[in-house]
């Protein structure tokens, strides 16, 4: 049986749309409320399958809601109701991860399959999650025997690529031709009187949701090329491999006392690279290989070489295969600035050394610069300097 919830600030509206014959969709309990603040108490205190809410609220709009809806465990399908059939509107209905986008006055039917559609929707994401949980169990439970006898066979090259594929769908796991793969090394600086719990602990997290194929295990450092057991998406094995080894990271400092290294490596396509990697001797302990990977390095160098061509948050996440926001906030946490500023500051400095060391004309300055108008570069520049740039030249 389902819950749904009904929010619409018209009492009339709210008394129509809960009368519904909602127990024909198995629906048990309709929950009506009358703004936001109300909303997120029963958001709060039943788990709600399916959400119906109007736009134009007074206070926060139902937009809004649907925003606060994913701080929420039980996150419930979301209709949006409007008055307007304006497309700004629908926009920003799809932007907040609505299911279905309706026009007042909704029609009983039209509203009812709606509903329904969502919670197929809702019953379908229930099952894949029952899924995966599985999943992850009986991995966690077979991950070595994945890993030595599924793998390292093909690593050894005693079996074909074709056998591998037909042994990973038998077992449910991804095997697309362009899957990628994570390299990361994980290193103690001081491993004497340190016991093999350490170890553990790295096996233990990444072991959840990847096989852990070995490139290298010494008593102070682990590596290992980490194979994703359901995620296709290379911007979210990333991510997540990011966050598995930030947690790692404060884990082992406050369990070892001792100075702990992570390095996450660029992606690799497996099918064209895994045997490279993993055949290539790890380099010393004291080598850069193993300090700490930096994706505020990665994101410099990617600006650094194409600057001039204005390149977009979303073109730098794109080359990373990464999610904009998500390399927004790590650049600001590992540098102190923004990827705006940083591409500020580099472009400021290109032009000073031209203006100093060249004769080019302003208005060429600029537009190697990447600025469309002169005239928008000199006001960028005095800003910066408090003089114009042929003040700058002159001084």
């Amino acid at each position: 049986m389902y819950q749904l919830l009904v929010v619409d600030d018209e009492d009339a509206t709210l008394q129509g749309l809960a009368s519904l014959p909602w127990h024909q969709l198995m629906i048990s309990q309709v929950h009506c409320a009358h703004s936001v603040r109300k909303a997120h108490e029963i958001l709060k205190a039943f788990p709600i399958d399916v959400m119906v809410t109007d736009i134009r609220m007074p206070g926060r709009s139902g937009l809004e809601l649907l925003q606060d809806v994913t701080d929420f465990s039980i996150q419930p399908k979301c209709i949006l109701l409007s008055g307007y059939s304006d497309f700004t509107y629908a926009q920003a209905a799809i932007k907040a991860q609505a299911v279905d986008y309706l026009v007042k006055p909704v029609r009983d039917e039209e509203l009812l399959h709606a509903v329904e559609r969502a919670l197929v929707k809702k019953s379908e994401e229930k099952k894949e999650r029952y899924m995966q949980e599985q999943t992850v169990a009986a991995i966690k439970k077979n991950v070595s025997f994945l890993a030595d006898s599924v793998f390292q066979p093909w690593i050894r090259g005693e079996k074909g690529e074709e056998t591998l594929k037909a042994e990973l769908l038998h077992y449910g796991i991804a095997h697309h031709r362009d899957i990628r793969t994570i390299p990361i090394t994980v290193r103690v600086d001081d491993s004497k009187n340190v016991s093999h719990g350490w170890k553990l602990m790295v096996d233990e997290e990444l072991a959840e949701a990847y096989v852990l194929l070995e490139k290298h295990i010494s008593l102070n450092t682990v590596s290992y090329l980490l194979y994703p057991v359901h995620h296709n998406d290379p911007l979210v094995v990333e991510k997540d491999v990011h966050d598995r080894a930030i947690r790692l990271r404060k884990a082992l400092k406050k369990d070892l006392f001792y100075g702990v290294t992570i390095k996450v490596g660029e992606p690799l396509i497996f099918w064209k690279q895994a045997k490279r990697y993993l055949h290539k001797p790890l380099m010393d302990s004291t080598n850069k290989e193993i300090q700490q990977d930096s994706l505020a390095k990665r994101v410099k160098e990617f600006i650094d070489a194409s600057f001039m061509k204005q390149p977009s948050l979303q073109d730098i996440a794109t080359n990373l295969y990464l999610n904009p926001s998500y390399v927004s906030k790590r650049f600001k946490e590992e540098t102190g600035e923004t990827v705006t500023d940083y591409t500020h500051r580099l472009r400021m400095n290109r032009a000073v050394t031209l203006l100093t060391e060249t004769n080019m004309k302003v208005s060429l300055i600029s537009e190697e610069l990447g600025y469309q108008h002169a005239s928008y570069f000199i006001r960028v520049f005095k800003k910066e300097f408090k003089q114009t740039p042929h003040e700058f030249r002159q001084r």
